[in-house]
């Protein structure tokens, strides 16, 4: 395995719900990374040719294999690359964003030149599209006196369906030149199952704001609970959180999180039994907790495949306004 040290740290948080794969990034997340998952940040203008090789009906796998088929043939290659089979020393790359929900394409390469001539043609001769979003030197902890250096470059997510899509080169000096490990990663957003869906049957929702850290009895008041029954508002809300894409695997950096929050009990009758519960962040990574029949589900997204925030269309489905914003500062 390969230990990289890459620059800036970044706050980083963890989902809830999000299963075993966000607690093992999680505790590889210091300073020392080692092959293991984690996001890294970095926006990058958009790839046409990346983003449209593959057909919207394909599946969100497919259309990430796809993707990370696309970004390793686009690798830019210095004079004289030789493609070679695996290089001992390379055997993990030195960024990942792990391999659950994420399509890998490697390739491992022999070059001329030194590992950081190598890398600044690279990043000089990008493809369109890519933007550079971290980097980094350490050691292979196969071969501790091998220095490594590697870099990533970022292409825009698409929305809903590939939140990260990167390509990570990784340089060692080796043999007077330098080898490569080249690894496009692509993530990609599983379908809902059923079981993540709100059941059938319901007929009211109860709405009710939590104020977190930054309470003021003054303008929290003006915030008021609200059940909506009307079936065409009801059917509506329930489309709506139907419709939210599961947050994105891995590790994130989140603005503060002072707790504020809307929660959701979509119920079988006003009063009635509750089918399923949301609770959708103000702050932080925008992440909605979900409860159905009782069972912990996957965290989903505030943000709507329009790109406005769940808890404002909410709102305005029922026709209520919260003049504060459940959490924010005063």
């Amino acid at each position: 395995m390969n230990r990289l040290r890459i620059q800036p740290l970044r706050p980083l948080a963890t989902l809830p719900g999000a299963g075993p794969r966000l607690v093992l990034a999680a505790a590889c997340a210091a300073i020392t990374l080692a092959g293991c998952g984690s996001q890294v940040g970095g926006q990058a203008t958009g790839h046409p040719q990346t983003a449209s090789t593959t057909s919207h009906a394909a599946t969100p796998r497919q259309r990430a294999d796809a993707d990370a088929a696309r970004i390793i043939a686009d690798f830019p290659r210095p004079a004289g690359a030789v493609r070679t089979g695996l290089i001992a020393s390379l055997t993990s790359p030195g960024v990942g964003i792990g391999d659950a929900d994420v399509a890998i394409q490697t390739r491992w390469w022999r070059v001329p030149g030194p590992p950081r001539t190598v890398l600044a043609w690279i990043r000089a001769h990008l493809p369109a599209g890519f933007t550079p979003a971290g980097s980094g030197g350490g050691s292979s902890q196969s071969s501790p006196s091998v220095e490594m250096t590697a870099d990533i470059f970022a292409l825009s997510p698409v929305p809903g369906v590939l939140p990260q899509r990167q390509l990570v080169v990784t340089a060692i000096p080796y043999r007077g030149q330098t080898a490569l490990r080249t690894d496009a990663q692509v993530a990609w957003l599983p379908a809902r199952s059923a079981a993540e869906r709100i059941p059938s049957g319901v007929r009211a929702v109860t709405v009710t704001p939590a104020f977190g850290l930054n309470q003021d009895p003054r303008r929290d008041r003006l915030d008021h609970a609200f059940t909506v029954t009307n079936p065409a508002q009801v059917a509506r809300i329930v489309a709506l959180a139907d419709a939210l894409t599961v947050y994105p695997p891995g590790l994130h950096p989140c603005p503060a999180d002072f707790g504020g929050v809307m929660r959701l009990a979509f119920l079988d009758r006003a009063g009635g039994q509750v089918l399923a519960r949301f609770s959708a962040q103000y702050g932080g990574c925008g992440v909605v907790s979900v409860s159905i029949g009782g069972k912990t589900q996957p965290a989903l997204s505030t943000y709507t495949t329009s790109g406005a925030l769940f808890q404002d269309r909410v709102l305005a489905i029922a026709g209520v306004r919260w003049p504060h914003q459940p959490g924010a500062p005063a």
